[in-house]
């Protein structure tokens, strides 16, 4: 309360007349948190999804997008981790944590669902465990980006996992390497 009190230039008093009491002076500061970093990753999720037909989607580079807004983030401490960590106990804190979760696993799983759609990625794909899959990453990097002297441990994972995201592209399909064979085989001949 005394660095609020120093930041804000308001009395305790004042504070606890405007948001009530420490507990709701958190939550507020956790939604705005969320209100000044979620737009950030909002826009590329959209910027993906708003791609013409004719456009690659690209969902590895969509998916590396929000992993360069992640680790500057994870510099200011992820907030959202740390209030499930430290607060785990608390369903108000909860709820807003499993809001944030959740609506970062609904916008990777929309861009993977249309890249799977699109043919960019292999149709056996699982759009929603994966999604699953990089939500979690993307928490495990805000705590390792915040916390890991080693800037480059982040950076190699996040690599990492746009490789594994890469590697869910559909292989050549037969009718494809048919076609490869027969153009081949004309080429021998000439």
């Amino acid at each position: 309360m005394s660095d609020l009190v120093a930041a804000t230039g308001m009395n305790r008093a004042g504070l606890y007349a405007a948001f009530g009491s420490k507990h709701q002076l958190y939550i507020t500061a956790l939604g705005r948190y969320r209100e000044d970093t979620e737009p950030e990753l909002r826009s590329i999720t959209h910027r993906a999804l708003d791609r013409k037909e004719s456009e690659r989607l690209d969902a590895p580079r969509a998916v590396a997008d929000l992993l360069d807004v992640v680790a500057r983030h994870s510099k200011e401490g992820g907030f959202v981790v740390r209030a499930a960590v430290e607060l785990a106990d608390d369903p108000a804190t909860m709820r807003r944590v499993q809001e944030a979760w959740t609506e970062l696993e609904r916008d990777l799983a929309a861009i993977l669902a249309r890249a799977v759609e699109r043919g960019e990625m292999d149709a056996e794909t699982d759009h929603e465990q994966l999604a699953r899959t990089v939500l979690v990453f993307i928490q495990g990097a805000l705590v390792l980006g915040h916390a890991d002297e080693d800037e480059h441990r982040l950076a190699d994972a996040a690599a990492g996992l746009v490789a594994l995201l890469a590697a869910y592209r559909p292989s050549a399909t037969a009718d494809e390497i048919r076609s490869q064979a027969a153009d081949d085989a004309l080429l021998n001949e000439s």
